[in-house]
């Protein structure tokens, strides 16, 4: 988030329980592993991985608690960096530029500029000028055409190109431009039916479909 953001920002619980599941979902897909198996394979002493049922990997499947990351005070390291220590890829799952932009909080435009920026470079084009630095006034190559650049973004059909649409999204929003935004609105729930079969994400885009996307989910 940005520190001189406008709007405070408390994260979405629903955002929050999705991102962590997603989480979940890639360590088991990438490790193969129960969460009773993940529990005592991440656990940090011989006492804990002798427990007969899995607890706080449960939790993680569930959404309901989330993973530390980083550092601890005492110069260990915290679960998310150790599993990604022998499953890599996994942690990108929980820091997502996708969460920030599903929730409802409004966002500045220098927040969504930052999501267009961390798109792969071929798709990032399309919506950042090249050569541009932080400091840049005008970094928008045209303005937005979002029929055009949603068929043109669901040809992707991944991750990438259902971040860049809403994007584009948040930014109708954030400009009031309220047919463009309805446009969007209806690309992405095409752009949700076609990641129901990603191995990640699929299991919750219908849910995440009704909660962001549904009649009452923005006023």
């Amino acid at each position: 988030m940005n520190p001189i953001a406008i709007y405070p920002y408390k994260e979405d619980p629903e955002i929050r329980k999705m991102r962590v599941q997603a989480w979940f979902r890639a360590v088991s897909l990438e490790s193969g592993l129960t969460p009773r198996e993940l529990e005592r394979k991440f656990s940090e002493s011989e006492t804990e991985k002798k427990v007969k049922r899995s607890c706080v990997w449960n939790k993680y499947r569930r959404g309901e608690v989330v993973p530390r990351s980083g550092l601890r005070p005492d110069g260990g390291v915290n679960l998310v960096d150790r599993v990604e220590a022998v499953y890599p890829g996994t942690a990108k799952w929980l820091t997502l530029p996708l969460w920030r932009l599903l929730d409802k909080a409004p966002m500045e435009m220098s927040e969504i500029r930052r999501c267009y920026e961390s798109l792969p470079r071929p798709m990032r084009a399309m919506f950042i000028l090249p050569n541009v630095t932080e400091s840049s006034v005008f970094w928008r190559p045209r303005e937005l055409n979002c029929k055009k650049d949603g068929e043109l973004l669901l040809r992707f059909e991944d991750l990438d190109g259902f971040t860049a649409l809403i994007a584009v999204l948040r930014e109708t929003e954030s400009a009031q431009l309220k047919r463009q935004n309805e446009i969007c609105m209806q690309m992405a729930h095409e752009y949700v039916r076609c990641l129901t079969k990603d191995s990640i994400l699929g299991e919750c885009m219908q849910r995440l479909s009704a909660h962001c996307f549904g009649a009452s989910a923005r006023v």
